[in-house]
């Protein structure tokens, strides 16, 4: 077996693995990235770019086919050439390959061996199909298929009620396609505050998608086509049922020792995303970026570890910091939440609703569509610990939300900030004073 050497050997070319090639291989070390699949990961390819390109033309009511082709324009023709050209312009070796075995210091292919004194694993997460009966044989996809399809299905099943349930729902109505969501809990986006997901199923059925929530899947049928059952004895025709019900990291076939996986099987890391063992001893020379992390799905998530990795590699080393991800569904309306929005012990919370600012009524005289939406801010001890927030552009006016909670900014002090006149941005206003007393 040939083997070779480098400063840095990075498996897995996603968001978070290729920053960490590329930002390491411009500061001078010999880097090396080994992948097979898409060199950039899936998100340029068949999950981010193209998912928010199909919103875009849906909204702008395009037919499937231009929708279509716009989509493979923004996902560059699903051809990584450019990506790892760019990579290997900054001197990273690109290796197209699977990795059969990693550890500290070194990682196996099939047909040759990298050593390197710093080895990062970055290898994402795939879709998980339920345990559904009568699920194998049957016409599904998973996102990322639905995010590369050629064609448009007449009707299509959505199982789950995800971020990306949610968004592929809406999309795939909005280019034609007879779109029901099912979920099997009693909110859409389940992980938020329940009003969250009500206003969001709310806007799904006013664009005409039939939105089932708190009936599981119980089977699927086929007799003169196929059939959804639900556990209310409901049978739900489909040409396409699209599961997005969950992902799991992808661990298996690397060698890892069990003691560097947690019960869900994604890889232990520390503030500084080296990789740990059970007792939280750091396994030198080894770390761990992006979903198979598991410490949260979103691309930014996986950058904010790159550049965490980066700076640990090169001396100048700090935590990263997980208390204020954003967490954004770009659908209409756009959900944008981060921090702490569980509620509990010690947490006071407000909410305030947009269509009471007057941008709204500004909005809804140019589009037929009332303003739907809010603002729920969560405080513990005077200090803004999570927010809520639901509405057009929610994920840029909500932005300092995110900052105000990384920051431990107080609540006073955010609402003496002065924000224009009009924007979304002043339902903020009134959901702080409530909080100030």
């Amino acid at each position: 077996m040939f083997t070779s050497k480098a400063d840095v050997c990075v498996v897995g070319s996603g968001s978070g693995g290729k920053m960490v090639a590329q930002q390491l291989a411009q500061a001078g070390r010999r880097v090396v990235l080994v992948d097979g699949g898409f060199i950039g990961g899936f998100c340029p390819y068949v999950a981010c770019v193209p998912a928010k390109s199909l919103l875009l033309s849906a909204r702008a009511a395009l037919s499937w086919t231009a929708a279509r082709a716009v989509r493979d324009e923004a996902a560059s023709q699903r051809d990584d050439t450019a990506a790892a050209a760019e990579l290997e312009a900054d001197g990273v070796e690109v290796v197209r390959g699977y990795a059969r075995s990693l550890g500290p210091g070194r990682v196996e292919l099939d047909d040759r061996a990298v050593e390197a004194g710093v080895v990062v694993v970055a290898t994402g997460s795939s879709a998980v199909l339920p345990p559904l009966p009568g699920l194998a044989g049957a016409p599904t996809w998973t996102s990322e298929e639905a995010l590369s399809a050629a064609d448009l299905p007449e009707r299509l099943v959505v199982l789950g009620g995800g971020p990306v349930a949610c968004e592929l729902a809406q999309a795939y109505r909005g280019v034609g396609s007879e779109v029901t969501l099912v979920q099997r809990g009693p909110h859409l986006l389940s992980r938020e505050p329940a009003w969250v997901g009500d206003v969001l199923a709310d806007a799904l059925a006013a664009d005409g998608v039939d939105v089932r929530r708190g009936d599981p899947a119980t089977a699927v049928e086929q007799h003169d086509g196929w059939r959804l059952r639900l556990e209310s004895g409901a049978l739900i025709p489909f040409d396409r049922l699209l599961v997005a019900t969950g992902r799991a990291p992808v661990t298996e076939g690397l060698g890892l020792d069990e003691e560097w996986l947690s019960d869900s099987g994604h890889v232990r890391t520390n503030a500084r995303c080296r990789v740990v063992d059970a007792s939280g001893t750091v396994v030198e020379g080894l770390f761990a970026v992006g979903d198979v992390t598991g410490i949260s799905d979103y691309t930014h998530t996986a950058n904010h570890q790159a550049r965490t990795v980066v700076g640990e590699v090169l001396g100048r080393g700090r935590d990263a910091d997980y208390s204020a991800v954003p967490r954004a569904v770009y659908t209409d309306p756009t959900v944008f939440c981060t921090g702490d929005t569980s509620g509990g012990e010690g947490v006071r919370s407000a909410r305030f609703p947009l269509r009471d600012v007057e941008r709204s009524a500004l909005v809804e005289l140019s589009r037929p569509r009332q303003v739907t939406g809010g603002v729920e801010l969560f405080a513990r001890d005077g200090v803004l610990v999570g927010a809520a927030c639901v509405g057009p552009d929610a994920d840029s006016w909500g932005a300092e939300l995110s900052l105000a909670v990384r920051a431990r900014l107080t609540v006073d002090l955010l609402a003496h900030h002065v924000r224009a006149f009009p924007t979304w941005s002043e339902a903020i206003f009134p959901a702080l004073e409530e909080l100030q007393g």
